[in-house]
């Protein structure tokens, strides 16, 4: 059974919770996509600026592919760790500087590889799957929609840059957003709003529509969710989090793994 706190976020996995999402999108891009976009334009200029030059850049540095870059890293250094863990030199420095036992230096970095592994099959499945929709749905962004007449939807569109539905940044935001709620079990309200902030950004440059964002933020938080239920709660839960070292003594693991 998972724990409590797992509950609410399998519900969005839920066959129900996708037609609610599928009716709140259709509903949004028939009946208030155009009006609200036209509404934010007339918003008092510290909201462009705002999620311009605040926000957008943040979501720069949190870009699916530094995330990736970094968790390969940590799978990297697990591959190793057996070698090292043979080398009763390095091994002794390694006990003496963080003073952890073999067996939880051990279980530690297997499963932190197995939490990157989650976040890289999320951010990549959750990615390829959201640039598939565009290209099936072909939904046109708004500045080549009120500007260059492009059609509301032009479904198999290849040209790949106007294609808006789903929001790209939206879902990548909402991946990396539910993985953080759930290996982190808290903050989850700023984690939430953040994402939400980076999803509001879009429209307020011009990039989307609402209801790219509805769709977009749903598909970045099903898919770590059907991963984590499906595949990984399984395999992480031979690790007891108390034999684990927390996240600040795991990067002080790994600085004394690269320099030992």
């Amino acid at each position: 059974m998972p724990d409590s706190h797992l509950k609410f976020f399998f519900q969005i996995s839920s066959l129900s919770f996708l037609v609610t999402i599928i009716i709140l999108t259709s509903f949004t891009f028939n009946f208030l996509d155009i009006f609200i976009f036209e509404s934010t334009r007339s918003f008092h200029g510290f909201f462009f600026f705002f999620f311009k030059e605040i926000i957008d850049p943040i979501s720069d540095i949190l870009d699916p592919l530094n995330i990736i870059i970094f968790c390969l890293l940590i799978i990297l250094l697990n591959i190793n760790i057996k070698y090292l863990l043979k080398n009763d030199i390095k091994l002794k420095l390694l006990k003496e500087k963080t003073k952890f036992s073999v067996k939880k230096i051990n279980d530690s970095f297997e499963y932190y590889a197995l939490v990157c592994k989650h976040f890289i099959w999320s951010l990549a499945i959750a990615g390829i799957s959201c640039n598939l929709i565009k290209y099936i749905m072909g939904v046109a962004r708004p500045k080549y929609f009120f500007l260059e007449g492009f059609e509301r939807i032009d479904f198999f569109n290849l040209y790949h840059k106007t294609n808006s539905f789903p929001s790209g940044h939206t879902q990548a935001a909402f991946t990396l957003a539910l993985l953080l709620m759930l290996y982190l079990r808290k903050y989850y309200l700023i984690i939430f709003l953040f994402a939400m902030l980076m999803g509001l950004s879009r429209i307020f440059m011009s990039m989307h529509f609402p209801s790219d964002i509805i769709f977009g933020a749903y598909l970045g938080a099903v898919i770590p969710i059907l991963l984590y239920k499906n595949i990984y709660m399984h395999k992480l839960s031979k690790y007891k989090r108390d034999d684990l070292a927390n996240y600040s003594q795991f990067l002080k693991l790994i600085y004394w793994r690269i320099f030992i």
